[in-house]
Parts: structure tokens; C-alpha cells; sequence
């Protein structure tokens, strides 16, 4: 349960809204990967979280007023749920992008229920079924197709690529935020949830931009910088994690898990209509085994 004790919209809401979060985050991956090399990561982490609050404070500004004690009294809890998924999740998949293609990053992007699974283990103590273990393995011998570029062989001398590596380091945090989900106290409106996490994010990622300032980064504020920016901002910030907030609390981790199979499928051909870049047979090979594993582990209850 995250927002809600009792759940007001029909399951198959939920799925759909699980479905476009999917759709906004391959987006995501698209829109920083054109960005790569005219705007900073750091300085697009903060532009964009800062814009996405602005925008969303008409609408949650009351939502918060009204619960204010309990984000007081459940403080530390709400500076490590912005931390995991907005702050320290974004910092690295953006500093990811600039150095992985957009396929690769949505591709390891849809591994994140098998880090799901993982966490579920080592915080929520759950059980691992043998049907789990065989899909846990499955999706990370696909996320390895996709880090070795399809040549396993090179297990024995692997050197992570350091986009690859903070692309995980990335969905590590938001499997730690999805399951820690569960504790949040009842009854908390999404709106105010949201604005609360993105508002203590604001502090935790300027002083990267700062240090990008110092170092003398920085973008030109044309209309296609200006509009990737917005972009990231509303649908794959306020609106996706919305969205995905609501499909945890109704349909349960094992669904919305189920929203991050479907991210390889849909930033591959995004990447490929919109970036130009190559499908190779790896790719599929990797998506095949990254579902397959995923549809396994879906099987795991979580409390």
C-alpha cells in the first residue's frame, strides 16, 4: 500500500497508467541521450525536478498543508524515498546516458524487477522460490548480453562499461524506493507524496549543478534544450510518478513491475526512430531473456 488504504480506481486503470509510465521513461531515456553533450547531466537533473515542482504546486500545495505533520513527524523516511527516486536514481541514470546509448539504458532500465526481487530478499526477507531464482538468473544473463554488447564470452575479462554501471546503480535505487513503498504511512494524498519528494530532491541535486557551474558547464537555452527539458519534466516526472505511485498501491510491486518489461520494447524503437541507432541482434536476444526472467519473477508474493 503506498498512498491509500483503499484503492479508488479499477485495476485495469492501474495497468494503464503502469503502461504510460513505461511509455514516459523510454522517453526519458530518448531525451537525455539527444542531450548528451549540450546539456550538463547535473544541470538537467536539477532544471528538470526544479520545473516539475513549480508546476506541480498549484495542485498539491493544499493536499500538503493539510498533512504537513505526518511528513514531520516521517521525516527521514521521506528524505530517503526522495533520495532513491528522484535524487540519487536521476543523477546516476543521467550520468548513465551520457555515456551508453539510449537502447542499452532502457534496456537494463526493464531489468529493474529482477532488482526488485533482489531487494524484496534482502529488506522484506521474502522467500525466493525456485521459479524466482530460474527468472532472477534469466534477466541478469540478458542485462549481461546487453553490458558485453552480445559476446558472453567476454564474461572472463568483463570491464563494465561506466554508463552501464550507473544505469544499474540507478535502478538499484528505485528498486530500494519501490520496496520501501509499503511503509508508508495511510491515507497520504499522491499529490502532496510527490510534491514533498521532489521538494527535497531540489536541495540534494544543486550542489552537482553548482559544481557543473564551476567547472564551466553549461547549456545554451535554445528551444530544443528548452523543450527536452519541459518534456522530462512533466510526463516522466510529475505524471509517471504519479502514475506509478498509483499502480504500486493498486495492483501491487509484481504489476507495476510489469510496466518496466515493456521499457526495452518501447525505447528500442524510440531510440531507433528518433536517435538513429542501430538494432543488433544482441538487443533482441536480451529483451527475450530479460521477459522471460521478468514473467518468472512476477510469480514472487510481496507482503
Amino acid at each position: 500500500m503506498t498512498t491509500s488504504s483503499k484503492p479508488n480506481i479499477p485495476v485495469w486503470v492501474a495497468y494503464g497508467m503502469l503502461i504510460m509510465t513505461a511509455v514516459f521513461w523510454s522517453a526519458t531515456a530518448v531525451a537525455v541521450r539527444a542531450s548528451a553533450g549540450d546539456i550538463p547531466p547535473h544541470s538537467f537533473t536539477f532544471w528538470r525536478w526544479a520545473i516539475a515542482f513549480v508546476l506541480f504546486l498549484p495542485f498539491a500545495a493544499k493536499p500538503f498543508w493539510r498533512q504537513r505533520r505526518i511528513y514531520r513527524k516521517h521525516w527521514l523516511m521521506m528524505c530517503g524515498l526522495s533520495f532513491t527516486s528522484i535524487a540519487g536514481f536521476t543523477i546516476f541514470y543521467f550520468l548513465g546516458l551520457q555515456a551508453t546509448t539510449a537502447i542499452n539504458a532502457s534496456v537494463l532500465s526493464g531489468a529493474t524487477p529482477i532488482a526488485i526481487v533482489i531487494v524484496s530478499f534482502i529488506i522484506l526477507r521474502i522467500k525466493l522460490t525456485p521459479t524466482v531464482i530460474a527468472g532472477t538468473i534469466l534477466g541478469i544473463i540478458g542485462s549481461l548480453v546487453i553490458i558485453l554488447n552480445g559476446d558472453l564470452g567476454a564474461i572472463s575479462t568483463m570491464t563494465l562499461g561506466v554508463g552501464d554501471l550507473f544505469i544499474v546503480v540507478a535502478m538499484t535505487f528505485w528498486a530500494i524506493y519501490t520496496v520501501c513503498l509499503k511503509w508508508l504511512p495511510p491515507n497520504l494524498d499522491p499529490f502532496g507524496l510527490i510534491l514533498v519528494l521532489i521538494g527535497l530532491s531540489l536541495p540534494m541535486t544543486f550542489p552537482f549543478y553548482i559544481w557543473e557551474i564551476e567547472q564551466g558547464q553549461f547549456f545554451d537555452l535554445d528551444v530544443r534544450n528548452i523543450g527536452l527539458i519541459l518534456f522530462t519534466a512533466i510526463f516522466p516526472s510529475v505524471v509517471a510518478y504519479l502514475f506509478w505511485n498509483k499502480g504500486v498501491e493498486v495492483a501491487g510491486p509484481n504489476a507495476a513491475g510489469f510496466s518496466s518489461y515493456l521499457i526495452p520494447a518501447f525505447g528500442t524503437v524510440l531510440s531507433v526512430l528518433l536517435l538513429g541507432e542501430s538494432f543488433e541482434l544482441f538487443h533482441g536476444i536480451a529483451i527475450a531473456l530479460i521477459f522471460s526472467g521478468l514473467y518468472l519473477g512476477m510469480r514472487v508474493q510481496h507482503p
